[in-house]
């Protein structure tokens, strides 16, 4: 019972195993070493494939508490299990929830476990064939950019086999570890990125066994444990690191949108994360003003946790804010950290009235003394509006003109009349002179004196004939 508590400790307190790990074992089986930082043959379905540069392997199979121990199954179709374990060379020790097992010299090619086998089990590889990480830094912020430098050697060199090394490719993930305490719960697993060892992008060498190259954090915040997988048609290893605390962007915004005319929008970027040294802070973008058009912009360091960026008030609408921060931690490590976008609405300004010239003052001035004069319209009689309504008395009047002309200009036609027999007096006067020159005696007249159709100013007269 005492061996089987000092194991747990050892299992999951790494720190008491390597105050330990000089101790011999009384019954010959070596303390586990730390599970993380370690490197490790992925499991996929209970199964997994031993290279054959693999000198000792160790294997801790976590299963459900009561089952059964695993069982092996070898490349060659034969098994090992907890009762001919030592038969076959191999340390075994069994528990209620886990197995144990450091196998040296294993055979070469895939093996399955057969149980009721848990995910957080792990299969750890003691070889001269190692990926080697260099751990991330304590603080992590989200946007930050990250430089990683990775290493798969054999016996501590890089491995320049031709067969593989242009297929040579490193996977980084970012495992949530589901505490309840942080943000990223649930979060489950985010393929960061994947690196070749071809000299492109950051990487500097092609084919050196060295991975270098820079991905940028933009996971949710939280606890996050890194994991980096190298897979060749010879090789597969993988390295799980410590967790990692992912914090939320370091930078705040604050606008202040214009509220008159000619005035400038302004932004503030206020530091939110005491680990960077403000006096460090430095920022550079893009604004993009509401018809699209785009100003780039540079705010340098200075004195106090914030930086003012004024913005020239072109439009109302929205302005939308692109940057990335420059700074130091207060230890000295730079940073690069891509900040979220910010936005903001500006309304629409109200024009002030234009100062009037001179001559306009002028002319108001007489406009108000005209006004003064003119007498007050009494409430009971409104001032007339010429552009109130229609004229009603001309359009009467012009109406009846026109009925009268009309009548008028019927009756001459249904009478045969003209306009001179609307004046009889002259007419008469025209008959009577016309008598006056006749000296021929009305007896001798045979004939009435006719009418000239043709002419209402001459009377023909006829005589009769002798």
């Amino acid at each position: 019972m005492a061996k089987l508590i000092l194991l747990m400790l050892l299992i999951f307190f790494p720190a008491l195993a390597q105050q330990t790990e000089q101790q011999p074992d009384p019954t010959g089986l070596s303390l586990l070493p730390p599970l993380n930082d370690k490197n490790q043959i992925p499991l996929l379905d209970n199964r997994f494939r031993i290279d054959y540069e693999v000198a000792e392997i160790t294997l801790v199979f976590f299963r459900k508490r009561g089952s059964a121990s695993v069982i092996l199954v070898k490349p060659d179709g034969s098994k090992i299990n907890v009762i001919n374990a030592s038969r076959q060379g191999v340390d075994w020790y069994d528990d209620q929830s886990y197995d144990l097992i450091k196998i040296k010299n294993p055979t070469p090619g895939p093996w399955q476990a057969l149980g009721q086998i848990l995910p957080e089990s792990r299969i750890m590889v003691l070889t001269d064939i190692e990926l080697q990480v260099d751990p991330l830094p304590a603080h992590l912020m989200v946007g930050e950019t990250i430089k990683v430098t990775a290493r798969l050697t054999n016996g501590g060199e890089p491995i320049a086999a031709k067969d593989f090394r242009d297929l040579l490719r490193l996977d980084v993930l970012f495992i949530s570890s589901n505490n309840a305490d942080f943000e990223n719960f649930g979060a489950g697993v985010v393929e960061v990125t994947s690196f070749a060892d071809d000299g492109r992008n950051f990487d500097e060498r092609p084919r050196d066994g060295i991975f270098t190259g820079e991905f940028r954090l933009q996971m949710v915040p939280g606890q996050w444990q890194p994991k980096y997988i190298v897979k060749t048609p010879l090789y597969t290893r993988e390295l799980v690191q410590e967790p990692v605390i992912l914090h939320k962007s370091p930078i705040e915004f604050i606008a202040t949108p214009a509220t008159a005319e000619g005035e400038m929008h302004l932004l503030t970027f206020k530091l939110a994360d005491p680990e960077i040294n403000p006096k460090s802070l430095a920022l550079q973008g893009k604004i993009r003003f509401p018809n699209n058009e785009i100003q780039s912009f540079t705010l340098g360091e200075a004195a106090g946790d914030e930086r003012v960026l004024k913005i020239v008030n072109f439009a109302p609408g929205y302005y939308k804010v692109e940057s990335t921060l420059f700074a130091q931690t207060n230890a000295g490590r730079d940073l690069v950290i891509n900040l979220p976008e910010a936005t903001f609405f500006a309304e629409a300004m109200a024009k002030e009235p234009e100062p009037a010239s001179a001559e306009a003052s002028d002319q108001q001035a007489t406009q108000t003394a005209a006004a003064e004069k003119t007498p007050e319209v009494s409430q009971g009689e409104p001032e007339p509006n010429e552009g109130s309504g229609p004229p009603w008395t001309l359009i009467i009047v012009l109406n009846l003109l026109l009925l009268g002309g009309g009548g008028l200009a019927v009756w001459m036609v249904m009478t045969d009349r003209t306009f001179k027999d609307l004046w009889p007096g002259k007419r008469d006067q025209i008959d009577l002179s016309a008598l006056q020159q006749t000296e021929m005696p009305a007896a001798k007249t045979s004939k009435p004196a006719q009418k000239n159709s043709k002419s209402d100013d001459i009377l023909e007269l006829s005589l009769p004939d002798d």
